[in-house]
C-alpha cells in the first residue's frame, strides 16, 4: 500500500491549501519582514503513518513544493525525508524536477539541495534602505517610449537566456516565450504601467549609461532589472545606481529594497552583498528521483 494519500475533497483541499499558505506567510513574515500573497491552488498530499502534508505544484516539467509540514523541522532526517518525496512522485506521476525554496537556510528544505545534480536557479536578496548613502555622480530620467522599445528588443532575449543558463526553462525557445509572456503581463501600458518605475541611468555628463526598473509593492520596491552598458561596467556606476533606487524608495515611502539574482550570477551577487543586501532565498531545481512503490 502507498504510503501517501492525496486530500480530494473540494472543502477540505481549500482548507489545507489556505493553512499551508499561512504558514508560509508567516515564515516569510518572520525573514523579510513582507510578503505577497501565496498561489492557493495546488495539491495536498499526506503520509499514512506519519504527521507529514506536502503541498504541492505539479506542471509539466515537475512540481513546485510550496510547503513541507512536519511537527520538528529540523528534525527530520534528510534521507527520510528525499525517500519520502521519491515515493510521492511515483504515487503521483510527477517526473522532471522540484522546484525548492530554501527560506533563511531552512534546514528541512536545505536537505533536499544536497542532490549532486541540483542546480541552484536564483538568490532572492533585499536592502533597507534606511542604511544607504546617497547616490553620486548619475541621475535617473523617466523612460520614454523610444528609450522603452530599444529596451524590450534587448531585454526580452537577455531574459530569456539567463532562464535557460539558470535552468529555468528547459530550452531557449520556452525561456523565450516565458519572457515575452511575463513582461506582457508586467508591463500592459509599457513604461507608464501603474506601480511600475522605469528610467535611464545619465551620468554626470548627462550621458545614457543603464537602465533600472523597479516595481513598487506593498511595503517594498522590488528591482525587476538594473543593467549598465558594456561600456560602462567597472566604473563604480553599478553601486550609485543601486544608491539611486534606494533614494527612489525612501522617497515614495518604502523601507525596503528587494531583488532576484540568477544563480550563474556570482557577480552581481558579490555586488549586492558588498551594498548591504542580504540573502533570504536561495531557489533550487533539484531532480525528482525514480522510485517503486509497492
Amino acid at each position: 500500500m502507498t504510503p501517501w494519500t492525496r486530500a480530494v475533497d473540494a472543502d477540505a483541499g481549500r482548507a489545507m491549501i489556505a493553512a499551508a499558505a499561512s504558514r508560509v506567510r508567516a515564515r516569510r513574515l518572520a525573514v523579510q519582514h513582507w510578503a505577497e500573497p501565496e498561489p492557493e491552488r495546488g495539491e495536498i498530499w499526506h503520509l499514512v503513518d506519519d504527521p507529514v502534508t506536502v503541498w504541492a505544484m505539479p506542471d509539466a516539467t515537475g512540481a513546485l513544493l510550496l510547503d513541507i509540514d512536519v511537527p520538528v523541522r529540523d528534525g527530520v532526517d534528510a534521507a527520510r525525508l528525499r525517500r519520502w518525496l521519491a515515493e510521492l512522485a511515483a504515487v503521483a506521476g510527477w517526473t522532471g524536477s522540484w522546484r525548492v525554496g530554501v527560506l533563511d537556510h531552512d534546514p528541512l528544505m536545505a536537505s533536499l539541495t544536497a542532490d549532486p545534480d541540483a542546480r541552484h536557479v536564483a538568490t532572492k536578496m533585499q536592502l533597507d534602505v534606511r542604511t544607504v548613502a546617497e547616490p553620486s555622480g548619475v541621475h535617473l530620467r523617466a523612460m520614454d517610449d523610444v528609450d522603452y522599445a530599444a529596451y524590450r528588443e534587448r531585454a526580452d532575449e537577455e531574459y530569456a537566456q539567463e532562464r535557460v543558463a539558470a535552468g529555468a526553462d528547459p530550452s531557449i525557445e520556452a525561456a523565450r516565450a516565458t519572457a515575452a509572456a511575463q513582461m506582457a503581463e508586467m508591463l500592459p501600458d509599457g513604461p507608464r504601467t501603474r506601480g511600475q518605475r522605469m528610467w535611464t541611468v545619465r551620468d554626470g555628463a548627462g550621458e545614457r549609461v543603464g537602465i533600472l526598473w523597479v516595481a513598487l509593492r506593498d511595503g517594498f520596491g522590488f528591482i525587476n532589472d538594473i543593467s549598465l552598458d558594456e561600456s560602462r561596467r567597472g566604473q563604480g556606476i553599478g553601486t550609485q545606481v543601486l544608491r539611486a533606487a534606494a533614494a527612489e524608495m525612501r522617497a515614495v515611502g518604502l523601507g525596503v529594497l528587494a531583488l532576484n539574482v540568477f544563480g550563474s550570477n556570482d557577480a552581481a551577487r558579490r555586488l549586492y552583498a558588498r551594498e548591504g543586501f542580504r540573502e533570504t532565498e536561495t531557489l533550487w531545481s533539484v531532480p525528482i528521483p525514480a522510485a517503486s512503490v509497492a
